[in-house]
């Protein structure tokens, strides 16, 4: 189901109830049609800055081959502190702007993932 403008959010919710450690999640972006442009360049922006965060572990974004509108974002912090910090970042704000501007995602498009132990 999509939302209408007016009902997006932008901001994640945040359990408190993940497990303590790092902090990896995946994010599916998708571009409207005709700004699959503007998102990659806001997205490229976002990585370069994350990636300068102290709690950001790993920022890697990827565009899907064979559909250049959809993005791919990686991301893994040093603990939920960590994530939270980068939540209010300057840039972040800045991203979640261009995501309303170019995208039909919202703060739905991330997936916090918790790690399978290794057996």
């Amino acid at each position: 189901m999509t939302s209408t403008p007016a009902e997006r959010v932008f901001m994640p919710t945040v359990s408190d109830q993940l497990p303590d450690g790092e902090r990896p999640m995946i994010a599916i972006v998708r571009a409207l049609p005709r700004h699959e442009e503007a998102l990659a360049d806001a997205t490229a922006t976002l990585a370069a800055a994350v990636r300068r965060e102290p709690g950001c572990k790993e920022f890697r974004a990827f565009r899907d081959a064979d559909h250049p509108g959809i993005f791919y974002l990686y991301e893994i912090y040093a603990d939920l502190r960590a994530f939270r910090e980068h939540l209010i970042t300057d840039h972040v704000a800045a991203f979640f702007g261009e995501l309303e501007a170019h995208s039909t995602s919202d703060a739905g498009a991330l997936t916090q993932l918790i790690e399978l132990p290794v057996r």
